[in-house]
């Protein structure tokens, strides 16, 4: 009997080191880091324009819609469920418009380029991030007018740069840690000036505009 207590004794002292062996040699899966908005980003957007000439630009350009292309880029800070950050955007496409005045003369209307910087303020829910958006906008405007109303005949073409606000919201949704997409809507008034002068046919032409677009940024 003495001979089995100790044997019993000696296999459970081995078997302790043993034990612990296995247990030091477990894997550790460490929690997957919490999410954060905090930090810079860049992107691509796509979006659809649709708005209304202003002033005697009216007459000439009417309402106008159409597709806008570009590049974005920004920076975030998260402070708990915060979010405030810049955003900067340069876009590239045609919003057309035309109009008829009066017998025999014809315009045409074309915002070709925008641009905006802003400011944004949201509510991060972990990876959905709503937001609100506002600051300066820019645009390039382009016009042209055909009128054989009177002799002599007259055809003109003038490009002019339009200054004004932006003001919007959105939602924006993190897939990964690096790439998010967005979707946010955008009023813009570019403000008006100057085209034509001395000519029959100068007007004064700014340009509204509400903006619907989609977006994909990739976060550093």
């Amino acid at each position: 009997m003495r001979r089995g207590l100790l044997a019993t004794l000696a296999s459970t002292l081995f078997a302790v080191p043993a034990l612990g062996a296995d247990l030091s040699g477990a894997s550790y899966y460490a929690p997957p880091p919490v999410f954060t908005w905090t930090g810079a980003y860049v992107g691509a957007n796509a979006s659809f324009g649709f708005g209304a000439y202003s002033n005697t630009g009216n007459n000439y350009f009417g309402s106008a819609d159409g597709g806008l292309f570009g590049v974005t880029a920004g920076y975030n800070y998260q402070s708990g469920p915060l979010v405030a950050g810049i955003e900067g955007d340069v876009d590239f496409g045609d919003i057309n418009g035309t109009g008829t005045p009066r017998a025999g003369v014809y315009g045409s209307g074309s915002l070709t380029g925008e641009g905006s910087v802003r400011a944004r303020f949201g509510y991060a829910f972990n990876q959905a991030l709503v937001y609100v958006t506002g600051g300066y906008t820019g645009a390039n405007l382009r016009g042209s007018v055909a009128d054989f109303s009177a002799p002599p005949n007259l055809y003109v073409s003038q490009s002019t740069y339009l200054n004004g606000f932006v003001l919007g919201g959105g939602i924006e949704y993190a897939m990964t840690h690096n790439i998010s997409v967005k979707a946010e809507y955008l009023f813009s008034d570019y403000g008006a000036s100057g085209l034509f002068s001395g000519t029959r046919d100068a007007m004064n032409s700014g340009l509204s505009m509400s903006t619907i677009r989609a977006g994909i940024d990739y976060h550093f």
